[in-house]
């Protein structure tokens, strides 16, 4: 049973919006559009994992989880995704990533080497298990629960390997998920159908969004930086115009009511936790302060303060 599915992430969410309103010739283009790339690219690859992983269903009691993260002594620490069972639990470490992988042990090493024949180290998938069980560990002693911890590394999709030394966790690609966990002995062992759904439950209950907002305070990118204007969502152009009622694109003439809200996600992604009815006109190109309150009530937003202090946030 599934009890947490997976969402688009912060990062990815965050990174979308700066590749978006990130003008042209700022010198930070090219290292947005590459960080966007590789989000991007997890996020297929964990979609793609999820796909096979629906073809589990075993008869015993078991719990699943996507994109997990948990704190444990100040310490937060993200796992793709997680399988309950009676006999363990199993982290996956979901990669996409393009090229050959070529692991070396003795310290664990992974490097990749593109089509060209450049390689290129990364970061241990292994080592990053190695971190999650030990957290998972200590956050799950913490409850009085003892249970056996395993990690696998999971490839979304087929990739050459090749492995100068035998790895100590286990490598698979997505398609190969199924079957290797209808392999391994997991109706029986330490907890119980209702330990299992406490469990999981508790994990759900526990988690806490990344939030890497507001954006730019990771990059030297300031709001000038930024394109402003509503966003035309036919023909992408910034700039709309509010008329008659409804938001009017100069450019392909085409029309929208709700344009705006994508407009203040960019911002609360972007710039601010919050935003006033000064900066939505500035941001938004709105001349009009009375329009402008109206759009903001109508963007789902919650307002705080009264008068010149008021300023909206995202609802929780």
């Amino acid at each position: 049973m599934i009890y947490k599915k997976r969402g688009k992430p912060n990062d990815l969410l965050g990174l979308t919006a700066l590749k978006n309103r990130i003008h042209s010739n700022h010198k930070c283009v090219r290292e947005i559009a590459d960080k966007f790339n590789r989000a991007k690219a997890g996020y297929e690859g964990e979609i793609n994992f999820d796909k096979h992983l629906k073809e589990f269903m075993p008869k015993y009691p078991h719990a699943i989880l996507h994109d997990v993260y948990l704190n444990q002594g100040g310490v937060y620490f993200q796992m793709d995704s997680i399988l309950i069972t009676p006999a363990t639990i199993i982290i996956f470490e979901v990669k996409n990533i393009a090229g050959k992988l070529i692991f070396m042990g003795n310290p664990d090493r992974f490097v990749r080497e593109l089509d060209n024949g450049e390689r290129k180290p990364m970061e241990s998938p292994i080592a990053q298990l190695d971190r999650k069980e030990y957290f998972l560990k200590e956050w799950l002693s913490k409850r009085g629960i003892q249970a056996p911890i395993q990690g696998i590394v999971v490839l979304a999709f087929e990739n050459e390997i090749e492995l100068l030394s035998t790895p100590k966790k286990h490598i698979t690609f997505a398609f190969q998920v199924p079957n290797y966990l209808y392999s391994l002995p997991l109706d029986k062992g330490e907890l119980s159908g209702t330990q299992i759904k406490s469990l999981a439950t508790e994990m759900k209950r526990r988690h806490s969004d990344y939030n890497p907002f507001p954006i730019i305070k990771n990059w030297d990118v300031s709001p000038v930086d930024l394109k402003q204007g509503v966003q035309c969502q036919s023909c992408k152009f910034f700039g709309m115009q509010w008329s008659k009622q409804k938001w009017n694109c100069p450019k392909c003439k085409s029309h929208s009511v709700d344009s705006h809200i994508a407009t203040t996600k960019d911002w609360f992604y972007l710039v601010d936790s919050k935003i006033t009815n000064g900066e939505f006109r500035n941001f938004a190109l709105i001349e009009n302060q009375q329009v402008a309150k109206r759009l903001l009530k109508r963007s789902g937003l919650q307002l705080h303060g009264k008068l010149r202090t008021s300023y909206y946030v995202m609802k929780n």
